[in-house]
C-alpha cells in the first residue's frame, strides 16, 4: 500500500509539473541575507502598544510549530531535506495528513495554545488552494478549541516552476544577482535534485507586493490570528523594512488585532520594530555540551566549562530580542541548533525540551516547539519514545498555566545594562555572561537616553561600535550624574552616519559623580563577568550554586513580588543552592514542574535580607518572593 502511495505521489509531481526531470545543478549557490548597516537607520512607525490581543502577552502562550499537509511535503521534495530525499513513505503520509482534526488532540494534549501552520510557502495561488481550504476547516475547529493560529508564510520564495506556469508575470518578480542569473533560496540540497529549485523574489517589485497582500488577505479568509513571515532575506535591510511596514499597515486595515512576525537572524533582529510579535530560529539545544560538539557550533574558548563539558544556553539571546519588545510584543523562540543532529531528524530529549521550554519561560517568552518531520511522524504512529516526549512537555506547559499570575507583567530587576547596536553584534558574548550569572538588561543605542539609563548603577558598551551623537551625549551625562560606565574595543567608534570619529574624551575618567572605565581590548570572560557582577551595585538577590546552575530575577511591582527563576543546564540533580537576600521578604514559595506541591522556604534573617536554601535542582524551579 505504501508503495502505490509513492508511486502515486510521484506521478502527481510530475504530472503537475512540480517535479521535473534532473537539470544541471548551479555547483555556487549564493545566500542572500539581509545586514544592518553601519549607518543609522530612520525607522517608520511600528505596531501600537494595543495592537497585541490580550491571549498574545507574554507568560501566557504555550506554542508549538506545526508544519504539514501536501505543500510542506512538496517544499520539503524540493528541497532535498532530510527523510524527504530520498522519500520516506511514513514520513510523507504523516505529514501529508497532518491537518487531520484529530490532531488537535496531541495539541490539547501537550497544553499547546498556539500554533503556525503551512499557509503559502512559495508556491502559485492556484496551487495553494486546496490546502488553504482544508486549513480553514482545521482553523476553525482550533479556535473552537481555544487554540490560536499564525498563518506560516514565505516573504520571498518562489518555487519558480509553478509560479512562472501559473502566475507568468512572476517571471519579472525574480530576484537576480549579481551574475545576471536567479538569486537561488540558501538552503536547500540542490546537489540531490540535480537542479535548483526555488527562487527568491525581488523584495522592492510592485507586483510581487500585490501578490503577498492578496496571500494576507487569503490567510484572514481562512481565519488566522496573524503571519509569520520566513525567508526574510534581501541585499539592502531597507527592502526588509519597507515590506514589514507594507504588510502591517495593509494586514492591521483588515484585521484590528492583526499579528505581525518574521523569522529574523542576528543582523535583522531590528527589524522587530516593525512587528507586534517576535520570533527567530536562532536558539541552541540548552544543555552540558562536550567538547567535539561544541566545536561544531563555535569557538569554545569562552564558554563556561561545566561537569565535565561547556554550557550552552539563550538567556543572552532572551534579553536582547526582550529589548526589542517594548515589554509588551509576544516573543518566541525556536532551538533550532542541536548538540546532536539536525532538529528534523532527531528531536530533543526529554529533559533537553523541558530545560528549552523553562529557560524561554524564564524571561516570559514561549519555546518554539518543532514538531515536523520525524517527531510529527512519531507521534502519528504513537510511537511510545515520542509520546514520553509529548508528556515531559505536557507535564512543563501544565505547570506554566497552572502558575501564569508568576510569568505575566513582569520586569528585569538587573541593575546592569549592556548597550547593542543596530548590527545586534554580540549575542554570543551574552549568552557567555549569563553563564557566568551576570543579571543584565540589553539596551540599543538607539534608545539610550538619560532617563532610560539612570535605573542602571551600570552600563557596558561591549560590542556597539555605531552610537549615534545623540546617544554619546546621553551616556556621558549618564556618568556626570554618577553611573559608572565600561567600554570595550571599538565600542562607539563610529556616528550615526557610519563614519569614524575620535576617541571620546570620557572614556578612561572619572567625570562628574561617575566614571567611564576603558579596556582597549575585550577581558577575557572571567574576569569582564567578574567586573559587572562585582561593580554593579545590586539589590538583586545573590546565588551560590555549581557551574551549570544559572537564574534569572523579575519584579512584578504591581503585586510586590519578586521572583527568581533558577535553572539546571547539567544532565543530573544540583545539590544545596543558597540564595542571598538584599531586602526582607514576608514568604518565600517554592515552586517545580519537576515535584509536587509548593514548598514554604525558611528564611534566616540577616542585616540585609537574609538567605534561604534550596534543597535540590532537577531541571528547573522558582523562588516566589513576598514583600
Amino acid at each position: 500500500m505504501r508503495l502505490r502511495l509513492m508511486e502515486w505521489f510521484f506521478l502527481g509531481l510530475i504530472a503537475i509539473g512540480i517535479l521535473p526531470p534532473r537539470l544541471a545543478c548551479q555547483d555556487t549557490i549564493e545566500r542572500p541575507h539581509g545586514m544592518a548597516s553601519a549607518k543609522a537607520i530612520e525607522w517608520p512607525a511600528g505596531p501600537a502598544r494595543g495592537s497585541v490581543p490580550s491571549w498574545a502577552k507574554n507568560g501566557m502562550v504555550r506554542f508549538a510549530r506545526w508544519d504539514g499537509g501536501r505543500l510542506e511535503v512538496v517544499k520539503a521534495i524540493l528541497s532535498g531535506w532530510p527523510n524527504f530525499w530520498p522519500p520516506d513513505p511514513n514520513h510523507l503520509y504523516a505529514m501529508d495528513h497532518w491537518y487531520d482534526p484529530r490532531t488537535i488532540r496531541l495539541l490539547h494534549d501537550a497544553g499547546v495554545n498556539m500554533i503556525w501552520v503551512t499557509f503559502s510557502n512559495g508556491f502559485s495561488n492556484q496551487t495553494e488552494r486546496l490546502q488553504q481550504e482544508e486549513l480553514a476547516r482545521y482553523i476553525a475547529e482550533c479556535h473552537r478549541q481555544g487554540i490560536h493560529v499564525m498563518a506560516y508564510e514565505s516573504i520571498s520564495n518562489m518555487f519558480w516552476q509553478d509560479m512562472y506556469e501559473n502566475v507568468p508575470e512572476s517571471r519579472g518578480w525574480t530576484a537576480i544577482g549579481k551574475d545576471g542569473k536567479p538569486v537561488p533560496y540558501g538552503a536547500a540540497a540542490y546537489r540531490k535534485l540535480g537542479y535548483i529549485s526555488r527562487y527568491m523574489a525581488d523584495l522592492s517589485n510592485p507586483g510581487w507586493q500585490d501578490y503577498l497582500r492578496e496571500r494576507v488577505d487569503l490567510a484572514l479568509k481562512a481565519g488566522v490570528d496573524g503571519v509569520d513571515y520566513d525567508n526574510n532575506f534581501a541585499r539592502d535591510i531597507t527592502q526588509l523594512m519597507n515590506i514589514y511596514h507594507m504588510i502591517y499597515q495593509y494586514g492591521s486595515n483588515r484585521k484590528k488585532d492583526f499579528l505581525l512576525m518574521g523569522n529574523f537572524h542576528s543582523s535583522t533582529y531590528v527589524l522587530n520594530r516593525l512587528t507586534n510579535a517576535m520570533t527567530t530560529e536562532d536558539g541552541s539545544e540548552p544543555g552540558i555540551y562536550d567538547a567535539q560538539h561544541v566545536r561544531r557550533m563555535r569557538d569554545k574558548e569562552d564558554l563556561l566549562a561545566a561537569d565535565g563539558g561547556y554550557l550552552i544556553n539563550n538567556a543572552g539571546l532572551f534579553r536582547t530580542l526582550d529589548a526589542l519588545s517594548d515589554s509588551w510584543k509576544l516573543n518566541l523562540v525556536e532551538d533550532g541548533r542541536r548538540e546532536f543532529g539536525a532538529r528534523e531528524a532527531k528531536p530533543m530529549s526529554p529533559q533537553r525540551q523541558q530545560l528549552a521550554m523553562a529557560e524561554a519561560m524564564s524571561f516570559g517568552a514561549a519555546n518554539e516547539l518543532f514538531v515536523e518531520d520525524s517527531l510529527a511522524t512519531a507521534l502519528w504512529n504513537r510511537d511510545p519514545e515520542a509520546i514520553a516526549l509529548w508528556n515531559a512537555i505536557a507535564n512543563y506547559n501544565r505547570f506554566f498555566a497552572a502558575n501564569e499570575a508568576y510569568y505575566t507583567d513582569t520586569k528585569s530587576a538587573a541593575s546592569l545594562a549592556v548597550v547593542l547596536d543596530d548590527t545586534s553584534r554580540g549575542v554570543d558574548l551574552l549568552n557567555d555572561l549569563a553563564a557566568r550569572n551576570v543579571l543584565f538588561d540589553v539596551i540599543y543605542a538607539r534608545d539610550l537616553n538619560l532617563r532610560r539609563l539612570s535605573r542602571y548603577s551600570e552600563v557596558a558598551v561591549l560590542t556597539a561600535e555605531t552610537v549615534s551623537n545623540k546617544a554619546l551625549a546621553a551616556l556621558e551625562n549618564y556618568v556626570r550624574e554618577g553611573g559608572r560606565l565600561i567600554v570595550a574595543g571599538q565600542s562607539a567608534s563610529l556616528d550615526q552616519d557610519g563614519s569614524r570619529r575620535p576617541h571620546p574624551s570620557f572614556f578612561g575618567q572619572r567625570l562628574g559623580k561617575g566614571e567611564c572605565v576603558y579596556y582597549e581590548e575585550t577581558p577575557p570572560l572571567e574576569q569582564l563577568a567578574a567586573v559587572l557582577r562585582q561593580h554593579a551595585k545590586s539589590k538583586v538577590p545573590a546565588i551560590d550554586a555549581p557551574a551549570g546552575v544559572v537564574y534569572n530575577v523579575v519584579n512584578q511591582p504591581a503585586s510586590r513580588r519578586e521572583i527568581i527563576h533558577l535553572l539546571n543546564y547539567g544532565p543530573s540533580a544540583a545539590g544545596e543552592i543558597k540564595v542571598q537576600l538584599k531586602k526582607k521578604y514576608r514568604s518565600a514559595t517554592l515552586l517545580s514542574p519537576d515535584s509536587g506541591q509548593p514548598t514554604s522556604l525558611t528564611v534566616s534573617r540577616g542585616a540585609s535580607g537574609g538567605e534561604i536554601t534550596i534543597p535540590s535542582l532537577k531541571i528547573y524551579s522558582m523562588v516566589v518572593l513576598t514583600e
